[in-house]
C-alpha cells in the first residue's frame, strides 16, 4: 500500500454511501396515503392514512373507513428502512411496520401477519 490515506478515504466513502442508502428519508412518508389492508376477517379494507412532519418528527393519522373519524397514531418511528407505527382500532392496540416499495407505494404488515399496501394520494 503506497498511500494509506487514499485507501482509508475510499473505505470511509464506501461506508458512508452504504449507510446513506440503507436509510429511507422520513420525507418519503409525508403526505396522504390510501392503505389497503388485505385478508382481514371482514375482508380487504381501504383506509386513509397521513403523515406529517412537526418539529422534525413524523406524526401519523389514520381515518376509520366506517365513521370517517381521524385518530392520531400513538407512535411513529423510522428505523433504517422501516417505519414502525402503533394506533388504536376497534378497541385494540395495533402495530404496523411499513417500508418503501417505490416512489408512490409502500408495503408492510399489520400485527406481523396481515399484508398492507399503501398508495400515495395525489
Amino acid at each position: 500500500m503506497k498511500n494509506p490515506k487514499f485507501v482509508l478515504t475510499v473505505i470511509v466513502l464506501f461506508a458512508s454511501l452504504s449507510l446513506a442508502k440503507a436509510q429511507v428519508n422520513q420525507n418519503f412518508f409525508v403526505g396522504n396515503w390510501e392503505v389497503l389492508v388485505k385478508g382481514t376477517p371482514q375482508g380487504d379494507i381501504k383506509m386513509p392514512m397521513s403523515f406529517e412532519l412537526k418539529e422534525d418528527k413524523l406524526i401519523g393519522k389514520i381515518t376509520n373507513p366506517e365513521t370517517k373519524e381521524e385518530t392520531t397514531m400513538t407512535s411513529v418511528e423510522l428505523k433504517g428502512e422501516e417505519l414502525f407505527t402503533a394506533f388504536s382500532a376497534g378497541g385494540y392496540d395495533v402495530t404496523m411496520v411499513i417500508s418503501k416499495k417505490d416512489e408512490e407505494h409502500f408495503i408492510g404488515k399489520l400485527m406481523d401477519m396481515i399484508e398492507v399496501e399503501g398508495t400515495r394520494m395525489k
